[in-house]
């Protein structure tokens, strides 16, 4: 008697009784305001509301300063001309005529100073010129009324001005802002504080304008300074000095730098016309949702810790009111599906038949190892005839220009993300997650493994990425809780498999794949007159280290003057590595391709001698598997995972991140040494081998079954979860 097929049974869905779905909405909004109540009901708080909001990366003065006519990145510029009005105040005051930016800002405060015959006092709520004419016709404003009406006339003069500002109270509403002037004149910039009526200068040096970070460091270092009037004949913020001195040591610690200037494109934005007559709060909101209001840097010190870790909380918290409000919102009114509509079939599943996957996770473009990784599952598992669903975590944007629209971009993502996301899982028997650290956590992972725990859909989260450790060391609790109730953890190396052992998680490796057909195993290219040809195959970004490379090249191209280097990525570090490779005199030799697509990033690999993976941080670099594949010796760091899946003097050379003499050395002695690249090209392309797909799809297969299996085994306790 032939035995029967061996089945699984997945669990069936249970109609569930509880507050239910519309209740529960109603409770993620009562939670989305609870989490903002504490800081909506004074004015400062409500500042504090709006810096969190755009709240950037910390400012490092040797990292982060920078000189006109430069421009940092993700500065905030015009994108409209100045008004008229500006324009024909600027004749008026005959700035052009003056010596240099200095003579125009003392100019400028002479007017904003100068014209009203006593300080009135008191807030703005206007636009551009409603408040230049109250500054200058009722002596009304404070000093960010002061400093906008001041950025306003200089932008219509050319000058590059860039705003300062502290606070008193962990960057809420009580604090201060001025300005600092380029003078182009004398290549420096100036502080100016145009509220007070001040500049300030060292006492033995009282003729020199102090930049803002000089006149930081010497109050820092008790310096003797001096306070000057910028006009003689308007009143000073402050009769007696030394009060004016510790006004401005109060402030010493929480520093901050807005990140932009743009007082003409902000005023012109609708958001801002529409509020800029009743509040400065919703004027300042609305601005960051329509993408026009700078953000914030805060000077990183030792002695603001505390309150940078507060902000970045309160970032956070922001963000997660933001989220559960839309999925409350969403539940409130999304239409009752029927309990058979929703309902999953329990039939039993043949012992090599695949469950009904839902796959979570990005595609390209950009490409990257996660988008690449994602893009392939999906595509094989269709292959094997899985029946798969994809739910993007970077959907295109509909309509296109909600995505240059910073807050709005995100609610035009995340609404058809979560309905997705609920959809598919009415529809699914398992969840596979693709997952990494920071705000992709937050935004991507954490809904999609809440709603399946809400519809009782066992997940895999697969998790990657090389800064794993640093992100739970830094995480909320509650990421480690929602990775402990999945189904399976899976990573892709035994590097990240430690990391989760260190933070009390079990995790099994499954590895990325690598498809072989898209890569030929070449024989080494014949020496030519052309030089080696060497590539580097990473996105453009800090972590991934491009310039040690550049540098290692340039070291390379001292014995072999001829070589030249392929860089295959995009991101935001392109204009500063093309000046790198201006400055180290190989921009001749160095081509930056921009991101190649997978279809033809075979015929690269194919074309190189070498490659360089200067990463600072990694877990199992997709990149170095498509060298090994095309038989492309690969000289890496030693970052993250790299050394688990190659072996120094074997598949691959290996150096500490970030030395550059080592890399040349290492890539000098492969390009001298055939054998020793042969036995790199044949040992990779075995190791690339160990992560083809028939070897992977058993693993995956298993993985699947056996989260539906852990759910079946305890359906109860995860239901409750």
């Amino acid at each position: 008697m032939t035995p029967e097929p061996a089945v699984i049974r997945l669990p069936q869905r249970r109609q569930r009784g509880g507050i239910g779905r519309r209740g529960l909405g109603a409770l993620l909004l009562v939670v989305a305001v609870a989490l903002v109540a504490p800081h909506l009901f004074s004015g400062t708080e409500l500042v504090r509301i709006r810096h969190a909001l755009a709240l950037g990366p910390d400012f490092v003065p040797e990292r982060d300063d920078w000189q006109p006519p430069v421009v940092p990145k993700g500065y905030e510029t015009e994108r409209v001309a100045p008004a008229p009005y500006f324009v024909d105040l600027v004749a008026k005051l005959n700035l052009a005529d003056l010596p240099d930016d200095w003579a125009r800002t003392r100019a400028i405060t002479q007017h904003l100073l100068g014209s009203a015959p006593v300080l009135v006092g008191g807030p703005v709520q206007a636009g551009l010129v409603e408040t230049h004419s109250a500054i200058v016709k009722q002596g009304q404003g404070y000093c960010g009324d002061y400093v906008r009406a001041f950025m306003a006339i200089a932008g219509a003069a050319g000058m590059q001005v860039r705003p300062w500002a502290f606070s008193f109270d962990g960057f809420g509403g009580h604090g201060h802002i001025w300005v600092e002037v380029w003078n182009a004149a004398q290549s420096r910039w100036q502080l100016a504080d145009v509220f007070d009526n001040y500049w300030f200068s060292r006492a033995d040096d009282p003729q020199l304008p102090l930049s803002a970070l000089a006149l930081r460091d010497a109050m820092r270092s008790g310096a003797a300074l001096q306070l000057n009037l910028l006009h003689e004949g308007s009143r000073p913020g402050y009769i007696e000095p030394d009060k004016a001195w510790h006004y401005l040591r109060q402030g010493l610690a929480e520093w901050y730098l807005p990140w932009g200037r743009n007082p003409f494109t902000f005023d012109a934005a609708p958001v801002v016309r529409l509020f800029a007559g009743t509040s400065r709060i919703l004027e300042g909101v609305g601005a960051i949702a329509s993408g026009v209001q700078p953000g914030i840097r805060i000077l990183a010190e030792p002695g603001n810790v505390a309150q940078r870790e507060a902000m970045a909380r309160l970032k956070l918290r922001l963000h997660a009111a933001m989220l559960l409000g839309v999925l409350g919102l969403l539940l409130l009114v999304w239409p009752r599906r029927s309990g058979a509509a929703m309902a999953v079939s329990s039939a039993p599943l043949a012992a090599d038949a695949w469950p009904r996957v839902c796959v979570v996770g990005p595609l390209p473009p950009p490409s990257g190892g996660m988008a690449n990784q994602c893009e392939q599952l999906v595509r094989l598992l269709q292959g094997e005839g899985a029946r798969v669903e994809l739910v993007r975590t970077n959907a295109p944007y509909r309509p296109a220009w909600a995505g240059r629209v910073p807050m709005l971009r995100a609610a035009f993502r995340l609404l058809p993300y979560l309905l997705a996301l609920w959809r598919a899982c009415g529809r699914a028997q398992v969840m596979h997650v693709f997952a990494n650290s920071g705000w992709a956590w937050h935004l991507c992972a954490a809904p999609a493994l809440r709603i399946a725990a809400w519809r009782g859909v066992p997940t895999i989260v697969n998790y990657r990425g090389g800064q794993a450790d640093d992100f739970f060391n830094a995480a909320p609790s509650h990421v480690k809780r929602h990775l402990a109730a999945a189904a399976l953890r899976v990573t892709p190396s035994v590097f990240l498999q430690r990391v989760f052992a260190r933070h009390g998680l079990s995790a099994e490796i499954i590895p990325n794949i690598i498809d072989l057909q898209r890569f030929a195993f070449a024989p080494p290219l014949a020496a030519t007159s052309a030089g080696p040809h060497v590539v580097v195959t990473r996105n453009l970004e800090a972590i991934y280290d491009i310039p040690t490379a550049l540098r290692a090249f340039a070291l390379l191209r001292a014995t072999h003057p001829n070589a030249r280097l392929t860089v295959a990525g995009s991101g935001p570090e392109l204009s500063a590595l093309q000046d790198l490779a201006a400055s180290l005199g190989i921009a001749n030799a160095v081509r930056f391709s921009g991101r190649i697509e997978n279809a033809d990033i075979g015929a690269l690999y194919a074309s190189a001698d070498l490659m360089l993976n200067p990463s600072t941080a990694d877990n199992m670099p997709i990149s170095i598997l498509e060298a090994l594949a095309s038989g492309v010796p690969v000289v890496s760091t030693r970052a993250g995972g790299i050394p688990d899946m190659v072996e120094h003097g074997r598949s691959a050379l290996l150096v500490p991140v970030g030395d550059v003499q080592a890399m040349a050395e290492q890539a000098l002695r492969l390009l001298a040494d055939p054998a020793l690249a042969e036995t790199l090209r044949r040992h990779g392309r075995a190791e690339a081998a160990r992560f083809a797909w028939p070897q992977v799809r058993q693993q995956w297969l298993s993985a699947y079954r056996r989260a539906g299996v852990a759910l079946a085994a305890d359906g109860e306790s995860i239901r409750q979860h």
